[in-house]
């Protein structure tokens, strides 16, 4: 006899959970740098979700096949950089590091690597940045198989809603969201 539950929950709380990402310290004058540029570390963790689904789609992001997440390689002199996340970011990123089969911070270094390869060929420059508008994430396991499963759907917009702008805050990202809107507007 087979049975199947199912439930939904829907969390909120909180709203922007203090988080701890770990940065190989290689990586810290760029993210310095590009901090200066985009805003808070926030404006630019919401520009770096914005371009994945670009990443994605060009295959540059990684799949690994494993029942556990891939943590960060050892010996990186791995830097503590806390931050205050808003809960959907987090759960963006939560979404799209499981289903590359990452860790969330590895995930968060995966994305800065890429954006400083861009920056360093030039590529997508001064391209709009999209943001997840809907992300599900699901895994699960077949366990007369043996077989985990990951399955991810996200869908973009280049119009992000208003209460998002205001908990990423002022910055680049914003003036350029805003000026993307108003010239699809008029």
């Amino acid at each position: 006899m087979n049975k199947s539950m199912h439930w939904k929950t829907e969390a909120f709380e909180p709203a922007k959970p203090p988080c701890t990402l770990l940065i190989p310290a290689r990586l810290q004058p760029y993210l310095r740098k590009r901090y200066r540029k985009q805003g808070p570390l926030i404006a630019y963790m919401a520009f770096l979700l914005g371009k994945s689904a670009a990443y994605r789609a060009g295959g540059r992001l990684p799949e690994v096949d494993r029942v556990t997440r891939k943590y960060q390689a050892e010996k990186q002199s791995l830097q503590r950089w806390h931050v205050r996340v808003p809960g959907e970011l987090w759960t963006e990123l939560r979404c799209l590091a499981g289903a590359c089969g990452l860790t969330m911070t590895h995930m968060f270094v995966i994305l800065v690597l890429l954006d400083e390869e861009d920056q360093k060929v030039r590529t997508h420059d001064g391209a709009p940045t999209f943001l997840g508008k809907k992300v599900a994430f699901f895994q699960g396991v077949d366990l007369t198989k043996g077989i985990t499963v990951r399955k991810v759907r996200f869908v973009a917009t280049d119009r992000p809603a208003e209460r998002f702008l205001r908990l990423i805050g002022p910055g680049n990202l914003v003036r350029q969201l805003r000026k993307i809107r108003a010239l699809m507007d008029g």
